[in-house]
């Protein structure tokens, strides 16, 4: 069967938007778009069988009950499972991962290990950090080369305390697919539990956890075009039965006594509360939707775009490429030479590209590569060639960009930035965000490199990128000096520098910089997403100057 990547982005509105008719969206690893077909499920529950399930007798809540008893049986076809009483609804594969790390280190001794990778998102070590701080666990880790796993290794970590492995099918942050079935011949004959965090996996590729061969399957429905919020957590039957459940309340027992509580069956000791109900009702719809295209052919195509995506960024210089085309799901991932991710991540929204850009909740493997941020983008069925194109075609403008910007001469090494060529005025005139953004880089050339005030304590919370600030007052006026990687933010605390710098704490107080900021046509830098980078430098020089006294 052929797949078209056009027909089959028709089914998703949020591209048919006034909006977002120009929207290259790639990032895709973070959150699916989601089809009509979902966004309708969701609705109708509310419309027509929005009640509780399991406790009523009622229409409504026979309706509702049916509906999430189907989706369950839906679900453990999409999954292959042996029957739906091994598929758990969780929120999602964290609170999935946590209910594994939470009941199965219940049953395990001091000293018993549990052995993950580099690769894995923060989801996926972070439960079991706390369960082997709670109960005096060994953490081991498949050997590495720069922080990419080597997975034929693994059994140089196996040992006779190995109780628990827990591993990626899919690395969220540079796409590595692991081999799942040699994971599985070094795993055979061993008496542990194997987890395979699917995350990523489930929106490439079918998953039939038979094949695979794995204890515990844990995914999540937003990955897969399926709405935010529910989850599944697969496990083989007998497993499942022994292990003890996880959180107490309504739903997930058979009968409570003062002082004990008899638990119920599977699925439900495992269900504790009201679930997500409308989001599963999406969650149906999403298996429903899946189920009418060819993945296999859907896979292709995604390859196809990840492969011309890799030889283009290839052939780029002044771009850093981490990720490789083999054995990857779907993500390239990258950092600039010069400048930083961040200062990339704001050119590339401003042409409507969307990426993300930081450590995608996998700094272990991040930072063993030498790396404390990249740019990621992460493929969709949806994507398409122009998608690429455009994309390509952004980050050439942006490396000529980066060789361009030249007009101040780079500052010298700390003293005083001398900001007096500074022209707000200039900055004010600029009539669309390509020329701000220019103008924003070359007074980042402005301020000088300042290795010595690279210091914890004057790392400055709250930027997008690092940034140190340190403050001294002389006579009743206070002065600044700043420092980062990025250019954008040097630009950015270029301007509020030469705003206050020299200024006495009274004219400080006088200014209003959040109004100039947005009458430059900067307001952008105050969003939630972008960690509010200029407000975080203005917190610092107003703590600073009050603190002075």
């Amino acid at each position: 069967m052929s797949f078209s990547a056009e027909e089959f982005k028709q089914q998703f509105p949020l591209f048919a938007q006034a909006e977002n008719r120009g929207l290259v969206y790639l990032d895709n690893a973070a959150t699916t778009q989601k089809p009509q077909a979902v966004i309708d499920a969701v609705r109708d529950f509310y419309l027509h069988s929005n009640a509780n399930t399991h406790r009523s007798s009622h229409r409504l809540a026979r309706r509702a009950t049916e509906m999430v008893e189907e989706t369950r049986r839906r679900a453990a076809r999409f999954l292959n499972a042996a029957n739906e009483r091994e598929v758990i609804f969780a929120r999602g594969a964290t609170e999935a991962l946590n209910l594994l790390a939470y009941s199965l280190c219940s049953e395990l001794q001091r000293g018993d290990e549990i052995v993950l990778s580099t690769a894995e998102h923060h989801a996926n070590i972070v439960p079991w950090q706390m369960a082997a701080q709670h109960r005096g666990l060994t953490l081991r880790y498949v050997p590495h080369t720069a922080g990419v796993p080597q997975f034929d290794r693994l059994e140089e970590v196996l040992g006779g305390r190995t109780k628990i492995v827990s591993l990626t099918g899919g690395s969220n942050a540079l796409g590595l697919r692991p081999d799942l079935a040699d994971i599985a011949r070094q795993l055979r004959g061993r008496d542990l539990f194997w987890i395979v965090d699917a995350a990523q996996l489930a929106a490439h590729e079918t998953v039939d956890v038979q094949r695979i061969g794995c204890d515990f399957l844990v995914c999540s429905a937003h990955k897969f075009y399926g709405p935010s919020g529910i989850g599944l957590l697969w496990g083989r039957e007998a497993l499942l039965k022994a292990m003890p459940p996880w959180q107490g309340g309504g739903e997930m027992i058979a009968e409570v006594d003062l002082y004990s509580s008899t638990y119920a069956e599977l699925p439900h000791k495992f269900e504790a509360g009201t679930s997500p109900l409308a989001a599963i009702a999406g969650l149906g719809a999403a298996l429903d939707f899946l189920a009418d295209w060819d993945r296999a052919a859907m896979a292709k195509h995604e390859q196809q775009l990840l492969h011309q995506l890799h030889g283009e960024i290839a052939s780029l210089p002044g771009l850093r490429l981490y990720s490789q085309p083999q054995h990857n799901l779907g993500i390239l991932a990258f950092a600039p030479v010069s400048g930083t991710a961040a200062d990339l991540m704001h050119w590339l929204d401003e042409k409507d590209i969307a990426v993300r850009v930081g450590h995608h909740c996998a700094q272990p493997l991040l930072r063993a590569a030498g790396e404390t941020a990249t740019v990621r983008a992460s493929l969709a069925a949806y994507n398409t060639e122009a998608d690429v194109v455009a994309f390509v075609d952004a980050l050439r403008e942006y490396l000529a960009l980066e060789n361009s910007t030249d007009a101040f001469p780079e500052a010298p090494a700390w003293q005083v930035d001398d900001l007096s060529a500074l022209q707000i005025e200039l900055l004010a005139s600029q009539r669309n965000w390509q020329d701000r953004y220019r103008e924003l880089m070359r007074w980042g050339k402005a301020i000088g490199s300042k290795p010595e005030i690279r210091r914890s304590q004057n790392l400055v919370r709250g930027c997008e990128s690092d940034a140190w600030l340190v403050h001294r007052v002389e006579e009743g006026r206070h002065y600044f000096a700043l420092d980062s990687d990025s250019r954008v933010v040097k630009g950015l605390g270029a301007l509020l520098l030469s705003q206050v710098d020299g200024a006495t704490a009274e004219e400080i107080r006088a200014l209003d910089l959040k109004k100039l900021f947005a009458e430059l046509g900067l307001a952008r830098h105050l969003s939630q997403s972008r960690s509010n980078g200029f407000y975080a430098l203005l917190r610092q020089v107003t703590a600073q100057v009050e603190g002075a006294g």
